[in-house]
């Protein structure tokens, strides 16, 4: 029986798949997904922050928001960074994909066409690396959309540039990746549980506790 997706839990630090080279292409089977508040780093104190994005109606404030996609590699040549290296992780692997800005909202579009907005565990994400952008010291977009490597490797050192391309969901159908992903999926379930059980000494001292005060 299918696993449905359901919110996220937090556990181990997984590798992330980052656009570098145009023609690009990964295919993951999907394990979980979580959503979480954008952070970047203040300049002034080197510390991370939320990025504020507007006020609740309840006047709170409101802060940009990213996916951060889990899942086992079913083919790849784009790359995860691992120590100083990029390397280019085999079939099998758990890796993240995290998506912010227009990634995230090509994955909202994606979903809503995605068996009625309906995940289950080991549906695939397609990405791929297709064009480029350049940007100026004020994070504008600059010029026109670089569409080859050769374009990019001429860009001087020291302008921004990133690179993109679509996203895409399929319904998954290889029992073998199925498997992988909810294998991965039942491991973190279970580490959840570990991380939230109360140990037997806590309800003990507690028990204890309890009765002293009669």
């Amino acid at each position: 029986m299918a696993i449905e997706l359901t919110e996220p839990t937090r556990g181990t630090s997984w590798p992330v798949l980052r656009h570098q080279r145009i023609g690009e292409l990964a295919q993951l089977a999907i394990v979980r997904t979580e959503q979480r508040d954008r952070l970047r780093k203040n300049p002034s104190t080197n510390v991370l922050e939320k990025i504020q994005n507007g006020i609740k109606a309840d006047g709170s404030p409101k802060y940009r928001q990213e996916l951060v996609v889990h899942g086992v590699v079913v083919s790849s040549n784009m790359q995860v960074k691992a120590g100083d290296d990029f390397v280019t992780p085999p079939a099998g692997d758990r890796v993240r994909l995290i998506l912010k800005g227009k990634g995230f909202g090509e994955w909202i579009e994606a979903r809503k066409a995605h068996r009625g907005g309906r995940m289950v565990v080991g549906d695939t994400v397609l990405v791929s690396t297709t064009h480029a952008q350049r940007y100026d010291h004020d994070g504008a977009p600059k010029g026109e959309r670089l569409t080859t490597q050769a374009e990019v490797d001429s860009i001087p050192r020291g302008v921004t540039v990133g690179l993109y391309g679509p996203l895409e969901l399929v319904e998954g159908n290889d029992p073998k990746w199925i498997a992988a992903a909810e294998g991965h999926y039942k491991a973190d379930e279970a580490a959840r549980l570990e991380r939230s059980a109360i140990p037997l000494e806590s309800v003990a001292a507690g028990a204890r506790s309890w009765e002293e005060d009669f």
